[in-house]
């Protein structure tokens, strides 16, 4: 049993090691600027989920080498931006599908880009080493619904 104990703690202080990953931070002054369809050109913008209604609007520091994975690059202008923002509308979306606005930092405190997504959308994993950062695409919310052993139940 001590064994056991002492190699969980040995691979939970390595895992610790490997590297910090970033987070996001809410900030209204994001949500506002894309709400007004600023483009900001020092950044490359991407999104994730339907092209006509994105479930997020990721904009990334064109300093640094973004690893896309799912994300599809978009050459976003105001046309587009406003587009999007007439169908996503915070007036009549409601309050389970608010989009909201955040910046996106690195584990060392580097702000790395722009998040603007749904609420259930702002779960993922930021990694950012020598210049090269990867954001995973958010889970959907079926994703978090996995049923109870032998209930039949989801929550």
């Amino acid at each position: 049993m001590k064994t056991l104990l002492l190699l969980a703690s040995i691979l939970l202080l390595s895992s610790c090691q490997i590297g910090k990953t970033g987070n996001l931070r809410l900030n209204k002054e994001i949500t506002s600027s894309f709400e007004s369809c600023t483009v900001l050109p020092e950044y490359d913008y991407y999104y994730n989920g339907p092209e006509a209604q994105p479930d997020v609007i990721l904009a990334v520091k064109k300093e640094y080498t973004f690893e896309k994975g799912l994300w599809k690059a978009i050459a976003l202008d105001q046309k587009q931006l406003c587009d999007w923002m007439r169908i996503i509308d915070p007036d009549i979306r409601g309050v389970r599908n608010q989009y909201d606005g955040y910046v996106i930092y690195s584990g060392e405190g580097k702000e790395l880009g722009l998040w603007y997504a749904r609420k259930w959308a702002d779960w993922t994993t930021i990694k950012e080493e020598n210049g090269k950062v990867i954001i995973y695409t958010p889970m959907s919310p079926q994703s978090y619904r996995r049923p109870f052993a032998g209930s039949g139940n989801s929550f």
